[in-house]
């Protein structure tokens, strides 16, 4: 302190050495922003790529002689950045594909491409003649704009998210740069004409559904007789409609029922039409039916597009209900030679019901399905094996990490479900493993996009999970790690061993 209070002023002395070392981890923390979003960019995770492009870029404001700092092949950094960010831009696409009118409401579907290819995820605004909407989260190339009933459909303009401001205070060199900056660096080649397509609007969800429907037949064995479950779907889709929720109880299990006022719940849930139509399948010990639609709205500042998948029993009545995994993790799956479609079957829909768990907080669930003596791993790291009463052994790793109890992991996931209005999992890259060939257990190696009402991330996730019994999945290992380790290594099966 050089001064007296009420005008008290503080200086902050740090070594050159360790400024030096801030700044090489500036520099290293730039370099993989950058790296991560060239990799999302080649996955039409637009979302993604941006966010990671502008964090980079933002980064690079506090970073000695950024102007000097280069990248692959002795590039310049900041023009690079820059030019990448424009190019995002300008490879997107927006079309209509079909509108439907509802109380003085326009429902505007959107086809949206990047490079030509459906959008894996793609976060927009849009003016509604009033005001800007929430923020719209695309998946598999489906979009959504509301509009009254007297608005033109000329002229409207999609604003691509870029910043994601929210996000990043979770990073405090982010958050740091952020408060510091004046305002955000302009792109005004962010908003993205939409265009007109409804005449060939069937012909592009005819042909996505024809692409979804193929790879799903390579996982899912079809039902022949499936009119007396479409019969409950048409019934649960007229319902929705109308909010007389009350009609259709008759068509749930307990559990079932329990399962679909959560999904009711989650964020103001609205039906998107259907082109693509129904597929049905059979399941364990049942029928499965893919795929309803849905887009929900929350609160706050965030809308999702999902797809439901509803769980018949043997006595037709629906007894669970799921989000659809993406398309390009179903197509990872689907691809996988060395396994039968059962255990293909199984896999999807364990995946399928776990990222659902989290969205709907179905804690009971997860409880049930993490062993008792589950080995969960979060952070980045652990030097030394470890047992599991003698069954799962985890071998060494140069990685930091934090150990928890399955006890203290269901702490942390309620008071998670408890501050969050909304949670939304994503998954992507899989690679599955079995352990042993003689046991139906499974590594699978995923990529996690994470979104919830106050934080957002992007991870590495496995899970080591027994599904002997495809009715009661049971995860013996959970780890996550927020970024590859220094040799560009992720946990993985052979990070462990099975005695």
């Amino acid at each position: 302190m050089i001064s007296d209070e009420p005008n008290a002023k503080m200086l902050r002395y740090i070594s050159k050495s360790d400024l030096q070392k801030q700044f090489a981890d500036r520099r290293n923390k730039i370099v993989a922003y950058t790296a991560d979003a060239i990799e999302a960019e080649k996955e039409n995770k637009v979302s993604t790529a941006l966010q990671k492009y502008y964090w980079a870029l933002s980064l690079m404001s506090s970073y000695p002689k950024s102007d000097t700092l280069t990248f692959i092949n002795g590039e310049l950094l900041m023009p690079f950045l820059t030019k990448k960010i424009n190019s995002v831009f300008e490879g997107l696409k927006a079309d209509i594909v079909k509108v439907e009118t509802e109380e003085n409401k326009q429902n505007v579907e959107l086809f949206i491409t990047y490079n030509g290819n459906p959008v894996q995820n793609y976060d927009y605004t849009y003016f509604d003649g009033q005001s800007f909407s929430n923020i719209v989260s695309a998946k598999d190339g489906r979009g959504l704009i509301e509009l009254s009933d007297m608005h033109e459909l000329k002229g409207i303009t999609l604003r691509s998210e870029y910043t994601f401001e929210t996000e990043a205070v979770f990073d405090e060199d982010l958050k740091s740069v952020f408060e510091q900056m004046p305002e955000i660096i302009p792109f005004h080649s962010n908003k993205i004409s939409v265009g007109d397509n409804r005449e060939k609007g069937e012909e592009i969800l005819a042909m996505q559904a024809s692409e979804t429907k193929a790879e799903e037949s390579a996982v899912f064995e079809m039902v022949e007789d499936h009119n007396p479950y479409l019969d409950v779907i048409t019934a649960i889709e007229d319902a929705i409609k109308k909010k007389t929720y009350a009609t259709i109880q008759s068509h749930f299990t307990k559990e079932g029922l329990n399962v679909f006022n959560r999904l009711i719940a989650y964020g103001n849930a609205k039906l998107l039409s259907n082109e693509m139509g129904y597929s049905f399948y059979k399941s364990e010990k049942g029928v499965i039916c893919r795929s309803m639609p849905m887009s929900f709205r929350f609160k706050g500042n965030k809308e999702f597009i999902e797809s439901v998948v509803f769980e018949f029993d043997e006595n037709k009545k629906v007894k669970n209900l799921s989000f659809q995994l993406e398309q390009e993790a179903v197509s990872d799956i689907a691809s996988q030679e060395q396994w039968n479609k059962a255990s293909k079957h199984v896999l999807v829909r364990f995946l399928e019901n776990y990222k659902t768990a989290y969205a709907l907080e179905r804690l009971d669930y997860l409880k049930e399905i993490f062993s008792d003596d589950a080995l969960i791993i979060v952070g980045s790291t652990v030097s030394k094996p470890q047992d599991i009463e003698g069954r799962i052994r985890l071998n060494e790793k140069d990685v930091k990490t934090n150990r928890l109890s399955k006890a203290e992991y269901m702490k942390n996931l309620e008071r998670c479900f408890k501050r969050n209005e909304f949670i939304n999992l994503r998954f992507t890259e899989n690679e599955i493993k079995k352990f042993k060939k003689d046991k139906e257990m499974y590594g699978i190696q995923i990529k996690q996009d994470y979104f919830s009402s106050t934080y957002g991330d992007t991870g590495y996730l496995f899970l080591g999970v027994d599904v002997e019994d495809p009715e009661k999945p049971v995860i013996h290992v959970r780890t996550w790690q927020p970024e590859k380790d220094r040799e560009g290594g992720v946990f993985g099966i052979n990070d462990f061993s099975i005695e």
